[in-house]
């Protein structure tokens, strides 16, 4: 799979800082337009995806993070789910572990959630934007085995995974935008974060929609994006 191609930057070793502003989230393809990999034609703001969601109680208990299986290698390439999502994201052609190229080992990725550029495969996560929890609690709970493997492992919308820092995905584990928020780039992943609840039919609390409400205000909602593609 070949790489994102992105602006030229520097050569970077390990973690270095990139954006010092907070909010000002690193490039990103789709940010200031729309997701990749849609097949709709139809447009819209995330202003008023944000108006298509369900508002309603989070479902509690009974979430076991087994019952999203993950990382799964769906083409059969020996590249699993994580792999693949590093390869899509990287900013230069990645190296692999060994010469079956299953794991990636070195790229350059831009963490969105903290603007640090990694060139280390394993300094970073994968993280679900709209994390596993959260889904269960917002309609996967409802879903079968087979759904919610598709969901954990959705290569079909380039928001819904995201690789970022490892502290970074600590810092903000299972928590929605009404509990945690990127310290900068948060335009972005409140349109992300729309996006991935409407594709898959996940419902939003009243803190929740309070806080996103919030932050797609002004000329953040009114960014043009396309209307996510339904999951199956």
């Amino acid at each position: 799979m070949p790489p994102r191609v992105r602006a030229a930057a520097p050569v970077v070793i390990g973690l270095i800082p990139l954006f010092s502003l907070a909010g000002a989230g690193p490039a990103h393809a789709g940010d200031s337009s729309e997701p990749l990999q849609l097949g709709a034609a139809r447009v819209t703001t995330g202003k008023a995806l944000l108006g298509k969601l369900t508002v309603r109680a989070e479902h509690r208990g009974g979430y076991q993070r087994s019952k999203f299986k993950h990382w799964i290698d769906v083409d059969n390439d020996c590249q699993d789910t994580r792999s693949e999502v590093l390869q899509r994201e990287s900013q230069v052609k990645v190296a692999f572990y060994s010469a079956r190229q299953c794991a990636v080992l070195t790229g350059r990725w831009t963490s969105s959630y903290d603007g640090l550029v990694v060139t280390q495969a394993d300094q970073l996560e994968v993280d679900h934007v709209v994390a596993l929890s959260e889904a269960w609690k917002s309609g996967g709970s409802t879903w079968k085995k087979a759904r919610r493997t598709r969901y954990a492992n959705d290569l079909g919308f380039a928001w819904t995974l995201e690789p970022v820092t490892r502290k970074s995905n600590q810092d903000k584990v299972d928590q929605d935008p009404a509990e945690w928020l990127p310290a900068q780039g948060r335009c972005a992943y409140a349109r992300h974060w729309v996006a991935i609840k409407y594709r898959w039919r996940l419902s939003i609390d009243t803190a929740e929609k309070r806080a996103l409400s919030g932050l797609l205000s002004g000329d953040c909602g009114l960014l043009k994006l396309k209307v996510p593609a339904r999951a199956q």
